[in-house]
């Protein structure tokens, strides 16, 4: 009878969470220390960040070359997109929620292409750069990072500019996520 009781607390303290906040991703869990059989409840870990779990990371498919001028690329095999911003389509991810976020590309030039760069972008505006330099026949892979703070509706995306990129072994990808909400 205990056990049901506490399931039931657990349910009515859920759907309270949930009406206070309008929040589908709060939870209420049932934590219980089997040593002493006493059940806690923990609601909803914070009532002032209950924001979905942004995330996303694309890699282009299959394996081909790519050359430019590709603003944006479309990163089309999508392995993961919490909360829905990154668009496939377009190669486009969008800010829902404000606060700053972590961005990774990689490039893994072609064979032939001994001068590849590719571009991180914010609303239009170029943030930082892999630039590879390399002779005809040798390839080396790069990736690097940002992180930026996103207002509602900013968009960022990776442009290749100049040179030819490799695809295969996902070795084109694009990756983001919160960090922390404004």
């Amino acid at each position: 009878m205990l056990r049901m009781e506490k399931a039931i607390l657990m349910y009515l303290v859920l759907q309270l969470c949930l009406s206070l906040t309008s929040n589908s991703y709060c939870a209420a869990q049932t934590q219980t220390d089997k040593a002493q059989e006493k059940g806690t409840f923990e609601i909803c870990s914070s009532f002032a960040s209950l924001n979905p779990r942004i995330a996303f990371h694309a890699c282009v498919a299959g394996e081909k070359v790519l050359k430019p001028p590709l603003d944006p690329i479309a990163y089309d095999n999508v392995v993961l997109n919490n909360a829905g911003g990154y668009n496939k389509a377009t190669g486009v991810f969008t800010c829902t929620i404000p606060g700053v976020y972590v961005f990774t590309y990689s490039l893994l030039p072609a064979k032939d292409s001994t001068d590849t760069l590719l571009w991180l972008i914010k609303n239009g505006d170029k943030v930082n750069y892999i630039h590879s330099i390399s002779t005809a026949g040798n390839a080396q892979t790069a990736s690097l990072n940002a992180v930026l703070h996103l207002s509602a509706g900013d968009k960022v995306w990776v442009q290749l500019q100049q040179g030819g990129s490799w695809t295969g072994s996902n070795s084109l990808c694009f990756q983001g996520y919160q960090l922390f909400t404004d």
